[in-house]
């Protein structure tokens, strides 16, 4: 079994600065860096550390190659990955302030290129049994999750950014939902119902996470580890997410991959970058599989 990771991949521009830019306000950097990023890369990344054995596809400019090498030397299957010759990489500005908070603003690229011909593509070579894993950063997200239903394949879903065009897809297809508390706040605004076969996986910061079994069974929640200094949160979600999969793959009990998941944050937020930052299975204490 594999987990099929249809998303996005980016240049990561990170500016480092003092607190983030309010709206009218000029402020200068304290350094400018480039980093390997989007939000499909930074799971299959985790993914792959936690010991998953996971397939990315997306599409990538030229300049973006260094991305699908990063991805083959953490071991992930890049053989479906396309080229496009006459676009951009998507790329990502990234503002992160003293606190470890921080703002992002993304520019889709080839991201947005995904369309029927190469969906088809990718489906031809997975199998039923396997994962998808999605997020909101490339097109066509409701062919890409009807195509997996029709193959019986569990899909995830990590609606980020949140968008108002997420009331559109057809939820009732995904198995499970996984959203922070200001991502679902802004389900509620777009008035979006979630179907009752839906699992929802909740990450509340700090404040730990909850999930929420389909049916209206007994919530798990667990609190955050504490992490020792906070330095980066950039890919804290994407960390949790990938270790979450991958723990599920290897031990299907919720609360053990919540835990594991939880420790991978707490190490991710200590250290600078994306993909960078995300930690190695040998890494989570009391974990390892």
């Amino acid at each position: 079994m594999k987990v099929i990771n249809f998303g996005s991949l980016n240049i990561d521009l990170v500016y480092r600065v003092r607190s983030i830019v309010r709206p009218g306000e000029t402020v200068s950097s304290y350094s400018c860096e480039r980093f390997p990023g989007g939000k499909g890369l930074n799971q299959s990344v985790a993914l792959a550390r936690a010991g998953a054995n996971v397939c990315h596809c997306g599409i990538i400019g030229k300049d973006g190659l260094f991305l699908r090498d990063l991805l083959l030397k953490e071991n992930v299957d890049c053989s479906l990955l396309e080229i496009a010759e006459d676009l951009s990489t998507g790329t990502a500005f990234i503002q992160v302030a003293e606190d470890g908070e921080n703002s992002i603003v993304l520019s889709g690229g080839a991201n947005q290129a995904v369309d029927e011909k190469y969906i088809r593509k990718v489906f031809s070579s997975t199998a039923q049994g396997d994962i998808l894993l999605i997020q909101n950063e490339i097109s066509n997200l409701d062919l890409i999750i009807r195509y997996a239903s029709a193959q019986h394949m569990k899909v995830f879903f990590n609606p980020a950014p949140m968008t108002p065009d997420i009331a559109a897809l057809p939820l009732e297809q995904i198995n499970t939902l996984i959203l922070n508390d200001s991502e679902l706040e802004s389900l509620k605004t777009c008035s979006v119902k979630l179907p009752s076969n839906i699992n929802l996986l909740l990450t509340h910061g700090a404040d730990g996470a909850s999930y929420f079994p389909a049916g209206g069974k007994v919530p798990i929640h667990i609190p955050a580890v504490q992490a020792e200094k906070v330095v980066d949160t950039t890919a804290a979600g994407d960390t949790f997410i990938g270790y979450f999969i991958a723990g599920l793959l290897q031990n299907p009990d919720i609360f053990h991959a919540l835990q594991r998941a939880a420790q991978a944050a707490s190490i991710c937020v200590t250290r600078a970058g994306a993909s960078p930052s995300i930690p190695f299975a040998e890494e989570i204490r009391g974990f390892q599989q």
